[in-house]
């Protein structure tokens, strides 16, 4: 009887385990029924973009970390060229007592790695820069419990270090509160530096290429011609070897007969019945799923918290923008009131993505607490952007071009105790043998965790049907 395999989501971990399964198969010898189900009537989740006369405009990620080598290594292996950062532009701007300040040279998230530009800095205080100063004074915590990002960074290089450059640095990439968020599982190397090593400033100083950085030499990357290139091509090479069931959800899944395998309901009415089941779907959904008989884990994955993501893009002809768009964009700390919390400057940062004659602008709307932007109207959301744009960067220009992305409840949250809580959902899975997950909400929130995530997931799933 043919082995059957159901995935659950057509996001970037869906499609990754889809395609690793297949190749596991092929080497296996075996020949699976692989079905992924996708509510959506597209593939690849938040990994979308829209090319608009010439300008490669992403609706979600805009790169990938090049130092986590699964997305890249995924996409040399479809053929498609990989491209990092704007090797000119080697800096971004924090608002500041309404003021982008430039990011001092060398800083590597909260530790600075050249004296004078952190000495110069308008960011900090005098107090600040001492108090950063005195980091090697710092008695080091030697134990490997958890701690906010709020906490460690305040503990050994101050809190406004930590509010004026580690914060928003931090929070361009979780969106997340700095007091609440978990080091353990978002940067647990510095927690490592200090466990190992004592003083992180000292380790910089001793080691200045402290900064992680990919084949490139860029410590971002992206697919040319856009990321959703890989979901394209990955739909490719599963076409014809996959059923790819999108427009359409889950809604049920239980044991099948004599707990062998599992029965899942569509809400188109199908009924499935697979050998194994992966769940690459937000936690929230996989908990709804597995609710009624495996009711600690779908606890554990109720209890991850989602905030929503709002992007805003705006584009002109060069010759009405007067800024020098010297760096890659701004950042902007949580106590600053304003309605965009973060901007890139697509046109200098990515070059490759914009015309010469035009210049692409992304905007970040909103936090995770407070107003939902997400139910506010496009035309408002374009009208406070430029409001602040024009505000900050004295950017007075029509747009030639506008386009908003609402994603709801896009950004999982890894708060302090977040790895405890993914071992205890590791354990729990264990009473449902053939059943897996994976996606943004457990280990890794960026792509390439994603695409590890379904290889892992397919690697599970191999193994369980004897292929391995």
């Amino acid at each position: 009887m043919q082995e059957r395999i159901l995935i659950a989501g057509g996001g970037m971990t869906g499609l990754s385990a889809a395609y690793s399964l297949l190749k596991k198969a092929q080497a296996a010898g075996r020949n699976p029924e692989i079905i992924l189900v996708e509510k959506e009537n597209r593939l690849g989740g938040k990994t979308q973009t829209e090319v608009v006369d010439g300008m490669i405009i992403e609706e979600g990620p805009d790169s990938v970390i090049a130092y986590k080598p699964w997305a890249v290594e995924l996409a040399r292996e479809l053929g498609l060229e990989t491209v990092g950062t704007n090797p000119r532009i080697r800096s971004t701007y924090i608002l500041h007592k309404n003021r982008l300040e430039q990011l001092p040279v060398g800083m590597q998230v909260m530790i600075p790695t050249e004296v004078w530009p952190f000495l110069t800095t308008r960011l900090l205080t005098p107090w600040g820069k001492l108090r950063a100063g005195l980091e090697p004074f710092v008695p080091v915590r030697r134990s490997d419990e958890d701690e906010s990002i709020g906490s460690f960074v305040g503990r050994r290089f101050g809190r406004e270090v930590l509010e004026n450059i580690a914060g928003p640095l931090m929070g361009g990439i979780y969106g997340g509160d700095f007091n609440a968020v978990s080091m353990k599982a978002t940067f647990p190397r510095f927690l490592a530096m200090e466990r190992e090593g004592g003083s992180l400033l000292l380790q910089a100083w001793r080691n200045k290429a402290l900064k992680p950085k990919g084949p490139t030499g860029s410590a971002f990357v992206t697919v040319k011609g856009g990321l959703n290139r890989l979901v394209q091509a990955l739909v490719a090479r599963l076409e014809g070897r996959v059923r790819l069931l999108t427009g359409v959800s889950l809604t049920g899944l239980v044991p099948g007969p004599e707990r062998r395998g599992y029965v899942a309901g569509l809400d188109d009415g199908q009924r499935i019945e697979a050998d194994a089941v992966i769940l690459a779907l937000p936690a929230y959904a996989s908990a709804g799923l597995v609710r009624d008989w495996l009711p600690d884990v779908a606890s554990e994955l109720s209890a991850i918290p989602y905030h929503h993501s709002v992007v805003a893009a705006l584009a002109y002809n060069r010759s009405d923008v007067s800024h020098p768009l010297d760096a890659s964009g701004f950042l902007v700390p949580v106590r600053e009131p304003t309605v965009v919390t973060a901007s890139t400057w697509v046109s200098s940062k990515w070059p490759h993505a914009v015309p010469e004659d035009k210049v692409l602008i992304r905007c970040f709307i909103g936090r995770g607490v407070g107003r939902d932007w997400t139910k506010e109207p496009d035309d408002l959301i374009i009208a406070h952007a430029r409001k602040e744009l024009e505000r900050l960067m004295g950017l007075t220009a029509e747009p030639i071009l506008t386009r908003v992305f609402k994603w709801r409840r896009a950004m999982p949250q890894y708060l302090v105790g977040h790895l405890d809580r993914m071992d205890r959902v590791d354990r729990l899975i264990a009473q449902a043998p053939g059943l897996y997950l994976g996606g943004a909400a457990f280990r890794g929130v960026g792509l390439p965790d994603c695409v590890r995530e379904g290889a892992q997931a397919a690697e599970k799933a191999a193994r369980h049907l004897g292929w391995v």
